[in-house]
């Protein structure tokens, strides 16, 4: 049996650390002089701010092919739902007016003053200030000229109901009476204004304005200034006379006069002293316009109780009824706004929105877009006819003798324009 007690532990442990020392020392040596190092990635670049990194030795650059035989597999992206915008709607806009949204054509560039039919009925005729001359353009735009002098800056132009003549009020006071069908020229005194013709077109009424108050008249002619008669003394109340020939040929101008806070009245002036009615109408600042037959008289007038906007009414005027069937319309517009179409069809431009007092103050409408309505005078009954397609402030309409074209002038571009109404 091995005798531990007789070992010598003191030598046995220096052998076992001198073994040990010798262990460490050649694993030292190794580690520092035989094992293989390892290299280390390098650390990546940082691009300059705002930058793209600049491309990489061996690496393709963006928009350089790829070596021959060599496929690049784009990477597989996911696929994205695709989310369908649904196309406007449009609004439908229809070629006759059927109580939408209409088309309208233009169908003269030029501005124009003046609109009216010719005598046909089927055409309008219009006025260019700028070539002093006159044109009939019909639905289809066709022009065609009606003069043959030149007459420029004409300020204001009255029409026999016929058409073939016509004054021409100038701004320096002068008055040309013109026949379209002769092309003949008549030169009228410089006091006389506001001419309308009689329903012949043989005679005229007019404001006699000479200089001396005391001698300002209303009174009525011959077509050439021939016949003059005195009718009314005017004096300085020249603004609430207005001449307008009836239809029927009894009255030959109307005077307006205040009543009460509500009502002013309406007197009918005729050629050999008649004592015709008065009427009592609604509101002030009245404006009117003869039926085609000089029966009615439909007008607009503003109160307070209207807030101060144009109210349109209709009321007989002639013979023993004038003053019954005083009714209102329920549009708030004004008379030039409207045109006859036949006896007792009225078609009127009315604001989509009309302002508050606009009846004192018309310009605060005038950049207000219009809808068309049509009014049956007979039974009242109204109608909405269309919304132009454009945005339209209209200021004057005339309606074909056929009833089946609409002509109106804008105030912004004073341009023709022309709905289908059949």
């Amino acid at each position: 049996m091995f005798n531990f007690q007789n070992l010598n532990w003191k030598k046995l442990a220096i052998a076992i650390g001198f073994v040990l020392v010798i262990i460490g020392a050649g694993y030292a040596i190794y580690f520092l002089f035989f094992k293989p190092t390892m290299p280390t990635a390098p650390a990546p670049e940082k691009p300059e701010l705002g930058q793209l990194p600049a491309p990489k030795e061996g690496a393709p650059e963006a928009g350089v092919a790829p070596k021959p035989g060599v496929v690049i597999k784009p990477e597989a992206k996911p696929e994205k739902p695709i989310t369908k915008i649904p196309a406007a709607v449009e609004k439908k806009v229809d070629e006759i007016a059927k109580g939408g949204v209409t088309k309208i054509a233009t169908l003269n560039f030029e501005p124009t003053g003046v609109l009216t039919l010719d005598k046909d009925g089927g055409s309008a005729i219009t006025y260019n200030s700028k070539d002093g001359r006159f044109y009939a353009i019909d639905r289809d735009g066709d022009k065609k000229q009606l003069n043959e002098h030149v007459y420029k800056n004409v300020k204001n132009i009255s029409w026999s109901p016929k058409k073939e003549q016509a004054i021409m009020e100038f701004p320096d006071g002068s008055n040309v009476l013109y026949n379209f069908d002769s092309d003949k020229q008549i030169t009228l005194p410089k006091d006389w204004t506001e001419f309308s013709f009689s329903k012949s077109g043989n005679q005229i009424a007019f404001k006699d304005m000479t200089a001396n108050p005391e001698y300002r008249f209303l009174a009525v002619a011959n077509a050439d200034g021939s016949g003059q008669k005195y009718i009314e003394y005017i004096g300085d109340d020249v603004n609430n006379f207005k001449i307008d020939w009836s239809p029927n040929g009894q009255m030959v101008a109307q005077y307006k006069t205040g009543k009460s806070v509500n009502t002013s009245k309406l007197f009918f002036l005729g050629q050999n002293g008649e004592n015709f009615k008065a009427i009592t109408v609604n509101g002030y600042g009245v404006e009117t316009k003869w039926a085609p037959a000089g029966d009615k008289l439909v007008y607009n007038s503003y109160s307070v109780s209207s807030e101060n906007k144009p109210q349109l009414y209709v009321v007989d005027a002639a013979g023993d009824n004038i003053g019954y069937n005083h009714n209102s319309l329920k549009l708030s517009t004004w008379i030039n706004k409207c045109a006859f179409s036949g006896a007792n069809t009225l078609y009127c431009a009315v604001p989509k929105q009309m302002p508050e007092g606009a009846g004192l103050v018309p310009s605060l409408a005038d950049n207000t877009p219009d809808y068309i309505y049509k009014v049956d005078l007979e039974t009242g009954v109204k109608s909405f006819v269309a919304e132009p397609e454009f945005d339209y402030t209209i200021d004057k309409m005339q309606v074909s003798e056929d009833g089946a074209t609409l002509y109106f002038t804008d105030k912004t571009t004073q341009e023709l324009h022309m709905m289908k109404l059949q």
